[in-house]
């Protein structure tokens, strides 16, 4: 088989995987250290929806919603009209995603730094790119939906 296949194939299953270790570090921050959970889950990278446009979000949530990835997560999903605590409720599961990926970014990023020192260029690129994919992307949409989802919360509040 060829070398950089295989450095392609490797960079893609660490960036797919990644997912399991940032899942239980998001879980164990969750349950033990709220602080923390409670401002990721108020963090914001912008409030510009454009800045989302421009990246191309919609895009990558069009092949979301069309592919079998939309079976990873089905935690986060809204049917009918929600209610203010079923809202809260979401934001929770979205904070949960976002961190999820966030900490598997991180874990592919400590991956690429070792690529780079040990000159694997090939797998360095191939995992830059698995992993704007599978981890900067979603934590861009999970970012997107909060921010939709406060909105819409701020029109429920003040209609209410």
């Amino acid at each position: 088989m060829n070398q950089q296949l295989v450095y392609q194939i490797i960079s893609l299953m660490i960036a797919i995987y990644s997912g399991l270790p940032g899942l239980w570090i998001a879980e164990i921050i969750r349950k033990y250290n709220c602080s923390f959970f409670y401002s990721a889950k108020n963090f914001e990278i912008t409030k510009n929806i454009g800045f989302y446009k421009l990246l191309k979000l919609d895009l990558f949530t069009y092949c979301v919603k069309n592919t079998f990835f939309r079976h990873c997560n089905t935690k986060i999903k809204i049917t009918k009209k929600p209610t203010i605590q079923e809202i809260y409720k979401l934001l929770n599961e979205i904070t949960i995603s976002e961190l999820c990926h966030f900490f598997g970014f991180i874990f592919v990023l400590i991956y690429q730094i070792v690529t780079l020192i040990l000159s694997l260029y090939e797998m360095f690129f191939s995992s830059i790119l698995f992993n704007t994919i599978f981890n900067v992307y979603p934590i861009l949409l999970q970012e997107r939906n909060k921010l939709r989802l406060r909105n819409f919360l701020s029109i429920l509040s003040s209609a209410a």
